[in-house]
């Protein structure tokens, strides 16, 4: 998961330029007008690198087809808030969750809030998140704006989209195909801890080729930052590293992994070719 970063304004000159007069008619819409927030999903498309899943980085088709893989996710659910069940691990770490309200009718004043929406592939949207939405303080359902709701609830998922919440890349980071927390103790271990867990990102099982997708983009990385390191012209070096940064862009799925592992390979060669020899053992099905 990385960092969409955009203003309220720039985005709503987005939503605008896309389909005019859209949020003024949005006001006059109920919850179960599902088509009219499906109007803009082409505008989170294109922010999120070009049909990127806003949660787990998978690339899917370009906008005309990718509509049908991809879902407008509320990030807080618009109709009611279900109880997310922990796994025992993330209990006994003393993670403390927040009970939703019993018989809530989820968050309907942010149905159309802009920073509310992010788009998501069809597994993470209606398979795992569904309307899961766990946090540390209290549910404030009848607010309508999830700037403040970011400092008064204390969720646990990431919101990727927009310019309040954290970088994601600064909560989890990558070694080899697997995500991880950065920080050691507290709540922003907890938070990287639970979207890790909610999105299965760790999933080697159930959510294989996401793995098999990181593995390609470390097998490749791992290619031209070698070249880089052993390049006998000043050309050679040049070439890869541009190689290097087009395999970094936001634009590429996994760019939070393929950062991680350019990092990494900067820092510990030895342990990055580890984690690019098992990249390669996963491609061929031996890990």
């Amino acid at each position: 998961m990385i960092q969409y970063r955009i203003s309220y304004q720039e985005l709503a000159e987005k939503i605008e330029a896309e389909k005019p007069g859209w949020m003024e008619r949005a006001k006059t819409k109920t919850v179960d007008d599902s088509a009219v927030w499906s109007e803009v999903k082409v505008v989170y498309m294109r922010l999120q690198g070009g049909s990127k899943c806003a949660y787990c980085e998978r690339k899917m088709e370009a906008e005309e087809f990718g509509k049908g893989e991809q879902a407008v996710d509320h990030f807080r659910p618009k109709k009611r808030v279900q109880v997310w069940k922990a796994p025992q691990d993330l209990i006994d770490l003393g993670i403390p969750f927040t009970t939703p309200p019993k018989d809530n009718k989820g968050y309907p004043a942010l149905c159309y809030h802009l920073f509310n929406y992010a788009a998501a592939c069809n597994p993470c949207n209606s398979i795992l998140k569904k309307d899961y939405f766990p946090i540390a303080g209290a549910y404030q359902i009848e607010s309508d704006a999830p700037e403040t709701l970011h400092q008064e609830e204390l969720p646990y998922l990431i919101y990727p989209v927009g310019d309040f919440d954290d970088n994601p890349e600064d909560l989890i980071q990558f070694r080899g195909l697997l995500p991880s927390a950065v920080h050691t103790e507290g709540r922003k271990r907890y938070r990287a801890l639970v979207t890790i867990e909610v999105f299965q990102l760790d999933s080697r099982e159930e959510r294989a080729n996401l793995f098999r997708d990181r593995a390609l983009i470390i097998t490749h990385l791992f290619t031209q930052l070698e070249n880089k390191a052993n390049a006998y012209t000043e050309e050679g070096r040049r070439i890869a590293q541009e190689r290097i940064e087009s395999l970094t862009n936001p634009v590429i799925q996994h760019a939070n992994c393929a950062r991680s592992f350019r990092d990494l390979y900067y820092l510990d060669r030895a342990k990055a070719t580890a984690y690019a020899n098992e990249a390669w053992d996963y491609i061929n099905g031996k890990s």
